[in-house]
């Protein structure tokens, strides 16, 4: 299966403290709150994830993390930039100034993706593919983008060279070259899909964990909070963990995926603003009623200064952030101001 995203940080990606463990299928039964609770690991969307329900029988339980993994499927046959066949594969070889009919899925995680550009000033921008593309192979090479070339490229990056119309959910590019890159909020939204899949299916409630991100479906059996691990970036170990019902949890960085050139390291994440690798904070989590939501402002928070992120952030509902940056022996923080609500000493 073709992976939609890329941005994986396993290392230091969200540990989910109750998850099953490394096994691929388990269930059980939970005598004391009378429910069932299925798990099932499986690669699926260029990562690992692992999905988890409660039900009033096991049979419920299992078919509700079926029908998870369905969504996750779908989202990743629709939105995958590496597949000629998927939707967004299909637009980003249309020519300028020609319609694409897409799916409502897809035309929605557009519209949003959007909005967020137009809302961070372009540190979250959808057409950042090409600049993507260019310093993966700069990386392969072992040398930096010739100015020219980077020049160039940056000619066919910009939220505003795409084109929607609602009316029949279409999508023109006004520029030649310009390619739609949905990694940075695709993967969000399928958390959201299988959470509302998990729901209709029967489960009472369920955690989706999708290469470290994750939404948690109301609380587990005795109204307990889900307990989310964050991982710390420069050692093993927690650095935090976290307490939620109903959120989404995404973490974003730059400290495990880089491209080294000329032995300096570059992080995979491109400011679309510049065209140059971002060099900010090397972990940002943020939490979110949704995981589309929480999935985008990781990546805009990864782009921004720390002290842009929080001056931003304040202005967004419901939206809370921790960054953590500096080294092993000198750890820096700075979060919002309602992220402390979510931190748990249990």
């Amino acid at each position: 299966m073709t992976p939609v995203i890329r941005r994986v940080y396993l290392p230091f990606a969200l540990m989910l403290a109750a998850a099953a463990g490394a096994c691929r299928d388990s269930a059980r039964h939970d005598d004391r709150s009378e429910s069932a609770r299925y798990a099932q690991s499986r690669e699926i969307m260029g990562t690992f994830a692992e999905v988890t329900a409660f039900a009033p029988d096991r049979d419920t339980a299992q078919r509700a993390v079926e029908a998870a993994y369905d969504r996750l499927a779908d989202v990743n046959r629709q939105m995958s930039d590496y597949s000629d066949d998927s939707e967004i594969g299909r637009l980003n070889r249309q020519p300028a100034g020609e319609k694409t009919v897409v799916s409502p899925e897809t035309f929605l995680v557009l519209q949003r993706a959007m909005e967020i550009a137009e809302a961070s000033g372009g540190a979250f921008d959808p057409t950042c593919r090409p600049l993507v593309q260019l310093w993966k192979h700069a990386g392969k090479e072992n040398r930096l983008p010739e100015p020219e070339a980077l020049a160039d490229t940056m000619q066919h990056v910009g939220w505003r060279k795409v084109t929607l119309d609602p009316q029949d959910r279409s999508v023109a590019m006004t520029v030649q070259g310009v390619q739609i890159d949905l990694g940075g909020i695709a993967k969000g939204y399928a958390l959201d899909l299988a959470a509302e899949a998990l729901k209709q299916a029967g489960a009472q409630s369920g955690l989706v964990n999708v290469g470290g991100d994750v939404f948690a479906l109301g609380s587990q059996p005795g109204d307990r909070p889900w307990r989310i691990g964050m991982k710390h970036p420069f050692q093993p170990g927690l650095f935090r963990t976290l307490a939620v019902r109903d959120r989404a949890v995404a973490t974003s960085g730059v400290q495990q995926r880089f491209n080294v050139i000329d032995g300096k390291r570059y992080s995979h994440i491109v400011d679309p603003r510049t065209g140059r690798p971002a060099e900010q904070a090397p972990a940002v989590t943020v939490v979110a009623p949704d995981g589309l939501t929480a999935d985008a402002w990781a990546t805009v928070f990864s782009v921004l200064t720390v002290e842009e992120g929080q001056a931003m952030i304040e202005s967004l509902p419901e939206i809370e952030a921790m960054w953590i940056w500096g080294s092993a022996d000198a750890v820096q923080t700075a979060e919002s101001s309602g992220f402390a609500q979510y931190v748990t000493a249990e």
